[in-house]
């Protein structure tokens, strides 16, 4: 029984010795991995033309921790939960996210809450672009640097999408791709998540209850347990977004939909839509309504530019809903109404910005 005993705790001691030497080469690499990122910092950094945004810089993830890049060469791991107060030890005042997800909205409210100002990137391809295209404008940052300026990527190329990396790269995103957010904006964006995830269940339902083998009766019932849910969470996104704005009230009147809580949700998803666009144009192109012209986002002939899906999804409905149009008999009357109620929207946002003052708020420039 000794030397088994014996036997056992030498293995327990080989097996301690591997771990240790495991973690030190991991801590190794992850030491080589961070004075790469900063070694591409510093090439970046050598560039005149890239634009520099003024605080640090979070690549983040629901699963794993987030990589938090501040200038002046500091990169580190930091625990979801731990990001508000490791910004706060380092005297952080602005943060830009990488994404705004349902999942660090939480985090993000922590973090403005603490009296820091967050950007998020309201394009995801602004770092590594859609898709590669050997002709026309660069779809994104790395792109552009393999086009203008190649030796700043030399020895980057096979790894380059790397967390480390992208929380570097996130400092030289163009301005136009960033978004300020407020706990007022996250709230009402959280509150039409649910609304959008209520309105989609209900469809699902009802194209099931289409082709299901069940009762009238049973259908019956179970179409008007979702609806309830739906005018459920259409009044709780509208009572969110009137909360937080109060003068959503004067373009429920001037569209006259005062009385139709599914009407004013699909209004409140524009209101919110609009807010991270910078002008009308930028707002039509996002809901899918440019001209019918190659522009900025355009991938070819025959292709359609990118646009939201879900913002489109929503002038769409508002428009029918507004001016009682049949999709199929009056097709061509519904692009035209659906510029018409857009601009209407945006001009009623400039409205509220130009009478509500905002210190600090807006893209940095």
């Amino acid at each position: 029984m000794p030397v088994w005993t014996k036997v056992t705790s030498k293995r327990e001691k080989n097996r301690e010795v591997i771990e240790m030497v495991g973690e030190a080469n991991q801590e190794h690499l992850d030491w080589k991995l961070k004075e790469k990122a900063l070694e591409l910092y510093r090439r970046l950094e050598e560039i005149s033309e890239l634009p520099k945004f003024d605080g640090a810089c979070v690549d983040y993830h629901w699963d794993r921790p987030a990589v938090v890049f501040i200038p002046e060469e500091l990169i580190a791991e930091v625990k979801a939960e731990e990001l508000p107060k490791f910004l706060a030890s380092q005297g952080v005042r602005r943060v830009l996210v990488d994404a705004l997800w349902p999942s660090n909205t939480g985090v993000l409210k922590q973090i403005i809450e603490s009296g820091v100002a967050v950007w998020v990137l309201t394009r995801p391809s602004a770092l590594h672009g859609w898709r590669r295209r050997p002709q026309g404008k660069p779809k994104g940052l790395v792109e552009w640097l393999e086009r203008h300026h190649p030796e700043a990527l030399k020895g980057f190329k096979g790894d380059i999408k790397n967390d480390a990396f992208d929380a570097v790269l996130l400092r030289y995103v163009k301005p136009k791709f960033m978004m300020r957010v407020t706990t007022a904006y996250l709230e009402c964006w959280v509150a039409m998540i649910l609304w959008r995830s209520a309105r989609r269940s209900h469809q699902t339902l009802m194209q099931q209850l289409a082709i299901l083998p069940i009762s009238e009766d049973e259908k019956e019932m179970r179409l008007k347990m979702s609806e309830q849910y739906l005018m459920v969470s259409a009044t709780e996104f509208v009572t969110t977004v009137r909360r937080h704005q109060p003068r959503i009230d004067e373009l429920f009147q001037k569209l006259r939909i005062e009385s139709d809580s599914i009407t004013q949700a699909y209004c409140c998803e524009l209101v919110l839509e609009a807010h991270g666009s910078r002008t009308l144009a930028k707002f039509l192109r996002k809901l899918g309504l440019s001209p019918d012209m190659p522009g900025e986002d355009y991938e070819g002939e025959g292709s359609d530019f990118i646009y939201d899906g879900q913002a489109a999804f929503a002038i769409n409905q508002l428009t029918l809903r507004i001016y009682h149009l049949d999709p199929q008999r009056e097709p061509e009357k519904i692009k035209g109404k659906c510029k018409k109620l857009a601009t209407k929207i945006w001009r009623y946002r400039t409205g509220c910005l130009e009478a509500v003052a905002q210190p600090g708020g807006g893209n940095p420039e």
